[in-house]
């Protein structure tokens, strides 16, 4: 059988503070250490859009800037064989928890701003509408960090290789009926531990990603 193996939560420096990874390298990593798919999920939050809000730059200028970084790296995913998907870890103003989202395109970037002000209930309400796929990131990071009613959720990552407590994530996701993600966090190049979400079929646009994901297609390859 082949697998897809993808990666579902990268970040890049361009837009991510936390990363030291630009769009470009990170993608040719993930495609050196054997994956077929990578997201891009930078951080989609406030502080991500200061210049909007501190310098009166026009919001559709901004969005530009968070979107190059994705562009950069899915064409240089074109050039050397690994499927780039856009993606984000969203952190609203009402909450600490992030967030990942798959399914939002470019358009919806420009069409819905300043998604960060909404509310985790508003936001699942449409996602929901949209058909977008909605996981709680982390959820054990640390003490400042809550579970959200599940109901409002999609899944919620069970393997997050940054930070997190994955083995009460994974009871919380089982008691839940939420479905399991796994993650690196992406943000260094040392930091490639090679855990994989291993999907059965192919998998080369966001659409056939949340239908696997939802069909439970995949498996998690853990590298201890």
């Amino acid at each position: 059988m082949h697998y897809t193996y993808a990666e579902l939560h990268c970040h890049t420096s361009e837009v991510s503070g936390c990363a030291e990874v630009n769009a470009v390298d990170a993608v040719r990593h993930f495609k050196e250490s054997g994956y077929d798919l990578v997201c891009i999920t930078n951080h989609y939050k406030r502080s991500i859009f200061w210049r909007h809000f501190e310098m009166g730059a026009p919001f559709n200028e901004t969005v530009e800037i968070y979107l190059d970084a994705y562009r950069k790296a899915r064409a240089e995913g074109e050039q050397i064989g690994i499927t780039v998907l856009l993606g984000a870890e969203i952190t609203f103003d009402s909450c600490y928890n992030d967030y990942l989202v798959y399914g939002l395109t470019e358009k919806d970037f420009y069409d819905n701003p300043r998604m960060y002000e909404m509310t985790v209930e508003e936001f699942s309400r449409f996602a929901k509408q949209k058909g977008l796929f909605l996981a709680q990131a982390h959820p054990f990071r640390n003490e400042k960090t809550t579970r959200t009613d599940p109901s409002l959720l999609d899944g919620c990552e069970v393997y997050n290789s940054y930070e997190n407590n994955n083995s009460l994530s994974l009871i919380w996701a089982q008691e839940n009926q939420l479905v399991p993600l796994c993650g690196q966090d992406y943000h260094h190049r040392e930091e490639m531990k090679g855990n994989k979400t291993a999907f059965f079929d192919e998998v080369r646009d966001t659409n056939s990603l949340i239908k696997q994901l939802r069909s439970n297609n995949y498996k998690i390859i853990i590298n201890n």
